[in-house]
């Protein structure tokens, strides 16, 4: 590089040690494949990180505020494979990353109304997604046809094995559409979606229920088989007083026959369900939709949960649903006996209990009881909706479950919450992919697929399509359906209209595109820090680094003779582009990043045999 600067010092044989120009990328554009490129996107985009999925969030936001809903569609379903089931019913651990949300303007941005909005406004109906692989020649049996089984078929597909699923019942969704109640899920968004992915070119058995015979036979069959049968069977509550036969209904048969119809009205009766997870609050609300359809005006439906209001998996805008439904909750109590008369269910004895220590980051606090607290609720039918867990009689008595998604047959694997255990949605369809891509990798003999950070130099001048005023933005509430209306099968939130969804797509950072400047090229003028609407451009004397050399922290300088470097810190940027704009050296660059997962294009006409 000619630099001018340098030959006159040299020229005056004075030693001048330049400091290092730290990038955080590995290339200046093209495909970052190292850990510092992985850092720094996860670093700048948290709810791509925070999402199971790593759905490509500010992309599809970006897309819909620039009013493209298609395209939003198309990058969630690449990701995440069910956008307007999601964009429903998703835990949404990417809301509680978002920056918005650290900046407390009005708190996150709500992406996962966005996503159903991507869904909700796209001119085109779901289809299947292109292959990635000309067909193998391989057959993989998936047992089990909810989340984590549709996710994997789907990926198996386009790695062009032939796919069967065989599923025990007579619909396709797993839970979507057992034990989510059809006011929150309707039917059709369910199957619009399954059938962009039986489209691919699966098979399906329906009404085969497979035990450790037929699954020994499966073994024999196909070249590779993948359980993803879920975690059904009810966690066991034992409470003394309860006959053996029962009067407590397992929270995900109390929703199975609620969705299919099978429930009659309960007048006048005292409904309590013991738990605080979704099932619970789904259940719940299900016994207590406008008028309290089930159990009429003069019954009662409690949630009576052994922790707080906090640490329930309902968000607050549920929890304000419910109380205008009806609902009681009662917190800090545990069950500890049944009350019968003549043979029926009377009321259920509670024990109040005190809160602990957190076990560990991110645990639940412990409970303690409280001593001599015991008190009786009226109750004459009792849900039990503490959870579900995994049946593993499913398997051949020789096969064991080891590490991944691996067991110890070499043909056998397994995904989703028969992996782990109950969890949600958005976890059980990442699990899918890794299970389907453990799968091919076994069936090629190696990994076929790889992931990069692309980054992409973008000459618009700094525009991203944000100003500052878009920070003062406030959300929009969800519409919902009147409470009169609610007759426990018409959908309660009703989505944005296009107003709400601009103006809630617009409020997005877009984290996507990186602003950084090149040291070696900035003359210290100060005029990115001077025109910077937020304190997101700073002086710093020293930067530290980990071991791939990601930023880790920094040393501000306070004058202009400590200062080393002008640095971007990318937590405060709000992407405007003015930095840029005024630089006189260009000095700042803008890129975009996006995490990408690509088909090895040598690999695409090849594939090993199976091994026997």
């Amino acid at each position: 590089m000619n630099n001018p600067f340098k030959k006159a010092v040299d020229s005056l044989n004075i030693s001048y040690e330049m400091a290092p120009n730290p990038q955080e990328f590995s290339v200046f554009t093209g495909e970052g494949k190292t850990n510092l490129d992985l850092k720094t996107l996860y670093k700048d985009v948290p709810c791509q990180a925070a999402c199971p999925a790593k759905t490509n969030v500010p992309a599809y936001i970006e897309a819909i505020a620039k009013g493209d809903p298609d395209k939003a569609y198309l990058i969630n379903q690449e990701d995440n494979v069910f956008p307007g089931v999601l964009g429903r019913i998703c835990s949404r651990p990417c809301e509680d990353a978002c920056r918005h949300k650290w900046t407390g303007i009005h708190g996150p941005v709500h992406i996962c109304h966005l996503k159903r909005s991507s869904a909700d406004y796209k001119k085109n109906p779901p289809k299947p997604l292109p292959k990635w692989f000309d067909q193998s020649g391989r057959r993989v049996a998936v047992v089990g046809g909810g989340p984590a089984g549709l996710t994997a078929a789907r990926e198996l597909a386009r790695y062009g094995h032939a796919v069967t699923i065989f599923e025990r019942g007579s619909i396709l969704g797993g839970m979507l559409v057992l034990g989510i109640p059809i006011f929150r899920l309707p039917r059709d968004v369910v199957e619009n979606e399954v059938e962009a992915i039986l489209n691919s070119g699966i098979e399906v058995k329906y009404h085969s229920p497979v035990d450790s015979e037929v699954m020994q036979g499966l073994i024999d069959d196909f070249d590779a088989v993948i359980v993803t049968a879920g975690a059904v069977a009810p966690a066991n509550l034992k409470l003394s007083g309860l006959p053996d036969d029962g009067h407590g209904i397992p929270g995900l048969e109390f929703m199975r026959q609620y969705n299919f119809g099978e429930i009659g009205e309960m007048p006048g009766q005292h409904v309590i369900i013991v738990g605080g997870g979704f099932t619970a609050v789904d259940c719940a609300r299900s016994c207590a939709r406008a008028a309290k359809r089930l159990v009429g005006a003069d019954g009662t439906v409690t949630i009576m949960y052994r922790r707080t209001e906090a640490q329930m998996s309902a968000d607050n805008d549920e929890i304000v649903q419910m109380n205008g439904e009806g609902i009681e909750v009662e917190t800090l109590v545990s069950p500890v006996s049944a009350i019968m008369e003549a043979g029926r269910l009377k009321s259920v004895r509670f024990l109040r209990n005190a809160l602990g220590d957190i076990t560990h980051d991110g645990g639940k606090p412990k409970i303690h009881p409280i001593k001599d607290s015991e008190f009786d609720m009226p109750c004459d039918t009792l849900v039990v909706a503490i959870g579900q867990v995994r049946t593993l009689n499913i398997l051949p008595a020789d096969i064991t479950i080891t590490e991944d998604h691996q067991t110890n047959h070499e043909k056998v694997f397994i995904a989703g919450d028969f992996r782990y255990g109950s969890f949600d949605v958005i976890t059980a369809v990442e699990d899918g992919k890794q299970g389907a891509k453990a799968v091919d990798t076994f069936l090629s003999g190696q990994e076929r697929m790889k992931t990069h950070v692309g980054v992409e130099l973008i000459d618009t001048n700094g525009e991203t399509g944000r100003v500052r005023d878009h920070d003062l933005q406030k959300p929009t509430d969800m519409r919902t359906l009147p409470l009169l209306e609610r007759d426990g099968i018409a959908e309660v939130e009703l989505g944005y209209d296009e107003d709400g969804t601009h103006t809630a797509a617009t409020r997005c950072y877009y984290c996507h595109y990186k602003f950084e400047i090149d040291q070696d090229k900035c003359i210290h003028c100060d005029w990115c820090i001077e025109v910077a609407p937020r304190d997101c451009i700073k002086r710093v004397s020293r930067l530290f680094h980990d071991e791939d050399g990601a930023v880790t922290t920094d040393i501000k300088a306070n004058l202009a003779a400590e200062t080393t470097y002008i640095w971007i810190d990318s937590n405060e940027c709000i992407r405007c582009g003015k930095c840029l704009r005024v630089c006189p050296t260009d000095a700042i660059s803008m890129r975009k990043m996006s995490l990408n997962n690509c088909a090895l294009s040598e690999l695409k006409d090849s594939i090993v045999v199976a091994k026997n």
